[in-house]
Parts: structure tokens; sequence; C-alpha cells
């Protein structure tokens, strides 16, 4: 049973409880926002505050906080009041160290783009330029701008809808998909940590939608409960491939060899449970 603590953001300060906010909801998206401001100087910045919220319109959100060592806006947002446009990127591994470059509070008239050293594309829809060699580019209209605060450490809440978006070939599946495992992407953790999103850390598994696909964890057979052979993600690709048969399995003797019988279930998924299942119903018993 796990032992909790409770701490109480009301008696922290931003400097104690930043780290609390960030070391605790990750991990998180980057989007790496290439803006203007009215003299048409380039702004590209990094926020881990960001999400998507909406497909159909396709809205995606960032969230500028105010500058906790100025107590003033970020140029991102100041940019985006007076031309509300931006073009979001997802940040590859390769390019994470110029990424680093960018996270730096520079004077409004610097070009962070050329401090970089990074290569832009024109884009199709919006003024602001898209960043050469990231998998993903998302020409965004601001749609609206919420205020969440005016202290340092406050969020600006900006959602943007997308205009078009750009997908490297490089990282599509067959089907003209985004592949996860092609993308190579980083993420925001807490302090200074970042996660890499390589192939080998992926795991696949289906989202049961109906309610008739599912078997409930009381249903299942308690062998497969107590599993140490089966991941937690494999007993998850059972659970939404619900058999017929299985409010009969309660009754069921349990296995007389449950390792061998997991093992070799184990060997069919994640890409047919419906035969794992076949295999569990067959075994000795």
């Amino acid at each position: 049973m796990s032992t909790y603590r409770t701490f109480d953001p009301e008696k922290f300060d931003l400097r104690q409880w930043h780290p609390y906010m960030i070391g605790s909801f990750f991990p998180r998206p980057i989007a790496w926002v290439s803006t203007l401001d009215e003299k048409g100087t380039r702004n590209l910045a990094p926020f881990s505050y960001f999400g998507v919220f909406s497909s159909k319109p396709p809205v995606v959100g960032f969230s500028p906080s105010t500058s906790a060592r100025t107590g003033g806006a970020k140029d991102t947002l100041r940019n985006v009041q007076v031309i509300p446009e931006a073009v979001i990127h997802l940040v590859p591994y390769n390019l994470a160290h110029k990424m680093n470059i960018t996270t730096g509070e520079y004077a409004p008239e610097t070009d962070e783009i050329a401090l970089a050293g990074l290569e832009t594309l024109p884009s199709l829809r919006v003024r602001p330029p898209r960043i050469a060699g990231t998998p993903v580019q998302a020409e965004c209209r601001v749609r609206e701008i919420i205020p969440l605060g005016n202290n340092p450490g406050a969020g600006q809440l900006i959602l943007a809808e997308v205009l078009l978006l750009h997908i490297d070939e490089a990282v599509l599946d067959a089907n003209g998909l985004p592949d996860p495992q092609k993308m190579d992407i980083i993420a925001r953790l807490g302090g200074f940590w970042y996660a890499r999103i390589r192939a080998e850390n992926l795991f696949w598994m289906k989202q049961p939608r109906n309610p008739e696909e599912i078997v409930t964890w009381q249903e299942l057979p308690q062998d497969l409960r107590e599993s140490t052979i089966l991941s937690a993600a494999e007993i998850g690709h059972l659970l939404a491939f619900r058999p017929a048969w299985i409010h009969e399995a309660a009754s069921w003797p349990l296995p007389k060899d449950p390792v061998t019988l997991h093992t070799q279930m184990k060997a069919l998924l994640p890409h047919d449970a419906p035969a794992a299942w076949v295999l569990y119903k067959n075994a000795e018993r």
C-alpha cells in the first residue's frame, strides 16, 4: 500500500511550488513556437505547458508563463497579441541542443532562429516561418488568449487553431499516418530532465471503446491477475478482447502450469489476443 505526502500550493511560493508542478505531470510534449512581432522580428521559444484540445476544429494550446525573473510577459505572448499567428513544432532529439539555445529570455529584438543556427521553410497560411528538420509543423491562427493570472508563474493559455499540418514523410507509416516509432522526439520532465521518445520505449495497447468488448478486473481469472510473466500492457490487451465464455472462467480450476501457459500467451501478444484467450480456454486444469 502506498504512503502519500500531501502538498498545499497555498503554502508555497512560486520558486518552491514550480518543481512540484513540472515534476508531477509529465512527460509533456514541447511546443516549439515561432512567431513574429510587428516589425517582423522572428521569435522562437519552447513551451512544455502544451496540449491538444480538439480535433474538429483542430485546436492546440500552449501557455507562456509570466516571467519569474522579470515579472513581464514572454515575447511569444506579446507577439501573438499583435500578430495572432504561430507555427508550432515538435522537437526532434537531433535538434535538442538548438532548442536549448532558444530557452533563454532574450531581448525582444533578438532573432532566436538565427541565434540557434536553424534553417527555415516558408509557411503557406501564416507569416511566421517553419523550422526545417522538425517532424511536425502546425501553422496556426490564435483563437483565444485566456489569462490565468498576472503574478509571476501564472500561465497565459493560448488556444490556436491548426490551419495546415505539415508532417515529414519519413515519419509516416504505410497508411500515411504519423508513426510514433519513427518520430524520435523529446518531452519535458521535471527539473532539467527530458525524455527521448524512441521506438524501444513504446508499447501498443488497444483501447476498448465498446463496453461489450471489455473484460472487467473482477472477471479476469486469478492466475492472470497475479501473473509474473505477463506485463501490465499485455494483460491490458487481454482485457480489451472479451471472449464469449469469460463469465464461465471464474468457476474453472486454475491452470496446472500457469507459467508455461502465460509464456505461450505472451508470445501471441499484443497482436493476437483472441488466440491467447483460446490457449487459456484449452489449458490443462
